[in-house]
């Protein structure tokens, strides 16, 4: 799982400090969406924007709210 930060820790997080650990937290699942996408995001060598092009024919009932929590 990538490392997701607030705007706020961004200087933080790219300064020198030796240990800023205590960034590395559950990020809130409500500023987060989520949509299908092809398969074609497994191989790196699809290296386009239209990677995340929502599939048109995607269940649209799964998440419910939007959010993947």
């Amino acid at each position: 799982m990538p490392a997701i930060l607030s705007p706020q820790d961004y200087d933080r997080w790219l300064s020198d400090e030796p240990d800023p650990r205590e960034l590395l937290r559950p990020f809130p699942a409500e500023p987060m969406t989520m949509w299908p996408v092809s398969t074609r995001v497994n191989t790196p060598k699809n290296d386009d924007p239209d990677i995340l092009t929502p599939v048109v024919d995607a269940d649209t009932t799964w998440p419910p709210d939007g959010n993947s929590a």
